[in-house]
């Protein structure tokens, strides 16, 4: 397997912890499981077992490295198998039949090291679970040490200690309506069919980018997660100083967490990378890491770097953050434009830029431009891959201090934004099929439609207050006299919208358009209420509103 290949094989999850030793890495995350997922485990294995399954399929397993390999993914299935045969032991040297008990020791929890004579896990956790792990699970019922202070436990410790009370119950449910001979026939079936079985896929690699771009290839939610680990391992192993790194990493996880799931880690990292080096795909990611920062200063500025800059974007999806206390208040509605109205993701890192770089007076311009192109790309269409990297090559000259104003930026992102022409035109035709995005149109247009300064801002979007109604329904009454297929090609038109009140919506309903004007003439929207200036309503209407809406459209979210 020299040279960075992939190997595949299929076998028992019992047979991979026979077959040598497996060690989670020192800084990988802890063990997760709840007790749903360690519940469902036990369930699904004694269904595969009462069935007769020859083959039960577990999932995958990715080892990387050679001698013994750290486990990428699959840890919390190996730990949980584990915590299970563990008790199985136990259960035997309780019941008097230390033999087996020894043996499922030696097979599948500990192995002797020839070298020292040292007792080794046969898997070994993280840094936080190991020695806990070891005591209090590993270890037979008369080595293992009294369980210390639930205050002083972290929380995987405490989900490992329920998974191993869970696996006890189990057996004790398993072996309950038998005799002593036929529990013990039974419980030496599930070890079998743990061993043989109860099937995973180990893909063994032995180069940790290798294992990340495979990762990525896979875009699995389970694996896409261990990307960040994989990247975390990376820092650890060029420093030294391994304290600082773990200090600087828990900060950057923490914060960035908070607000996301563990994808979000990866996606920070990427979007700083591009700030600092330009456009960067996510599964070039990790060779452009290792290229770039291979010693021990390098990584431990980057990581520091990394850990200053998490606040910043963090900020990004918060608008009360502490961050823009110092901006004048309207930047704050602009962040909630973009992540919260329009739930916009790939303007994210000139986004970020633009919040670490730009001056609080410079911000504010820029900001107020990248919620105008935002809506006119959402509406016109954005041409994929290059609009990614144009806003990935802004965010770096930024990054790099080229860009320092929002007339810098303005030039040169000028020619790739859809111009008031084209907007205009495609507000025209534009359909919308998410009801959150037709509600920010029409409320920010309303407001424009009162003269407001800024009609960006919208005080309560919630869709439990203010709803969408389609003027024409698209499954129309007799009342409506129109083509069912004339109905459902308006339904998602713009023109064909207004916003009611969630109990007025409700009233309206499918009511003929003679009934809803009387509702629509009550409604404090203008954007609502001149719906009723209209005697009918038909697709001629519906043009007619949607190329006025247009044309107010265009300034309400102008390019600069």
């Amino acid at each position: 397997m020299a040279g960075g290949k992939i190997g595949f094989e299929y076998t028992g999850i019992g047979a991979l912890l026979r077959s040598g030793r497996l060690t989670v890495p020192p800084n990988q995350r802890s063990y997760a499981w709840e007790e749903d997922h360690v519940t469902d485990l036990f369930t699904d294995l004694s269904g595969a077992i009462k069935d007769g399954d020859t083959d039960y399929f577990l999932g995958t397993v990715v080892l990387t490295g050679e001698g013994v390999p750290d486990v990428s993914d699959g840890q919390q299935r190996l730990a949980t198998t584990s915590i299970l045969l563990a008790m199985i032991r136990d259960y035997f040297q309780k019941e008097g039949k230390p033999k087996k008990a020894r043996q499922i020791d030696q097979d599948y929890l500990r192995t002797i090291d020839l070298k020292t004579d040292e007792t080794k896990p046969r898997l070994g956790l993280n840094a936080d679970d190991q020695q806990f792990f070891i005591n209090n699970v590993l270890l037979d019922a008369e080595e293992r040490t009294d369980v210390a202070p639930h205050e002083n436990l972290r929380e995987s410790n405490h989900r490992i200690l329920r998974a191993a009370q869970l696996a006890q119950l189990h057996i004790e449910k398993i072996v309950a309506p038998y005799n002593s001979k036929d529990a013990e026939e039974i419980l030496v079936r599930w070890v079998t069919f743990l061993d043989e079985n109860a099937k995973v896929v180990v893909v063994r690699v032995t180069d940790s980018a290798l294992t990340y771009r495979m990762f990525e290839t896979l875009n699995d939610r389970g694996l896409r997660a261990s990307q960040a680990d994989l990247l975390k391992n990376y820092f650890f192993s060029k420093t030294t100083k391994i304290e600082e790194a773990n200090a600087r990493w828990s900060s950057i996880a923490g914060a960035v967490e908070s607000v996301g799931s563990d994808d979000l880690l990866v996606t920070y990292i990427r979007h700083f990378w591009i700030t600092q080096h330009g456009p960067t795909k996510e599964r070039e990611l990790a060779d452009s890491i290792r290229k770039k920062i291979s010693g021990d200063q390098k990584t431990r500025d980057f990581l520091r770097q990394l850990d200053e800059a998490a606040p910043d974007y963090v900020a990004l999806f918060n608008p009360g953050h502490i961050k823009w206390n110092k901006y004048k208040s309207v930047v704050r509605t602009y962040v909630q434009n973009i992540d919260q109205d329009l739930k916009v993701e790939q303007i994210r890192p000139l986004l970020f830029a633009v919040a670490r770089k730009f001056s609080p007076e410079e911000a504010v311009k820029a900001l107020k431009m990248l919620v105008s192109w935002s809506v006119r790309f959402l509406i016109s269409g954005g041409r994929g891959g290059v609009l990614d990297r144009n806003y990935s090559l802004r965010a770096h000259e930024i990054g790099i201090g080229k860009i320092t104003k929002a007339k810098q930026l303005l030039a040169a992102m000028k020619d790739l934004i859809p111009n008031d022409a084209t907007f205009e035109e495609d507000f025209k035709k534009a359909r919308v099929s998410q009801a959150f995005l037709a509600r920010y149109y029409l409320r920010t247009l309303d407001r424009k439609m009162r003269g407001e300064d800024e009609p960006e801002y919208i005080a309560n979007p919630e869709s439990d207050v203010i709803n969408l109604e389609h003027v024409m329904p698209k499954t129309p009454s007799q009342a409506w006299k129109v083509d069912p297929e004339v109905a459902a090609a308006c339904e998602r038109r713009i023109g064909n919208m207004v916003l009611l009140q969630a109990t007025k919506n409700v009233a309206a309903g499918n009511s003929s358009f003679s009934d809803k004007r009387k509702t629509y003439q009550q409604s404090n929207f203008l954007v609502t209420k001149e719906v009723a200036n209209s005697s009918a309503w038909s697709l001629e209407q519906i043009n007619a509103r949607q190329s006025k809406l247009a044309k107010i459209a265009v300034k309400t979210w102008p390019i600069g």
